[in-house]
């Protein structure tokens, strides 16, 4: 029996009382852990960046990257936020809500999931597309990783 100060989740672990109240300090070495378990279930990186986003009055901005191509991300993060726009209702989207494009349909973005109010996590592998991802018979186990850093988020959204 789990000891009444500790929480727990699907996160490949146990996540104690002290650790609950998701923000950026906590979330983002649970992302970088749930997609080095990812490639390790997969046998390569699925995800080989990914970014923070939170939309405001201003527009959405960028809060924090994962990745090799920072500038090459940044370049590109207007036109793929309004392509994303074109295919998801930030007006309508819900903490835990997720998708995948398929075969470059809407952004340039692979996936995202919603991970607090307002805020996205965008995933994308800049060599392989989301069709020869899933082609992949490793796919099929892999992906409960990404389940549960989205189970992780639905428990404690990002604040």
């Amino acid at each position: 029996m789990l000891e009444p100060q500790l929480k727990s989740y699907i996160l490949d672990g146990l996540i104690t009382s002290e650790d609950w109240n998701m923000n950026l300090a906590t979330a983002k070495p649970r992302i970088e852990t749930a997609l080095t378990n990812l490639a390790t279930a997969f046998g390569e990186p699925v995800f080989d960046e990914w970014a923070l986003v939170e939309k405001s009055s201003n527009g959405w901005k960028l809060v924090e990257y994962g990745g090799s191509r920072k500038e090459a991300f940044l370049a590109d993060f207007g036109k793929d936020i309004a392509a994303l726009r074109e295919t998801l209702d930030p007006d309508d989207i819900q903490i835990g809500d997720f998708a995948f494009s398929h075969e470059g349909f809407g952004s340039g973005f692979d996936a995202h999931m919603c991970v607090g109010s307002n805020k996205l996590i965008l995933f994308n592998n800049t060599d392989k597309s989301t069709g020869e991802i899933t082609a992949n018979p490793r796919w099929t186990n892999a992906q409960v990783h990404f389940s549960n850093l989205l189970e992780a988020f639905i428990a404690d959204p990002l604040s």
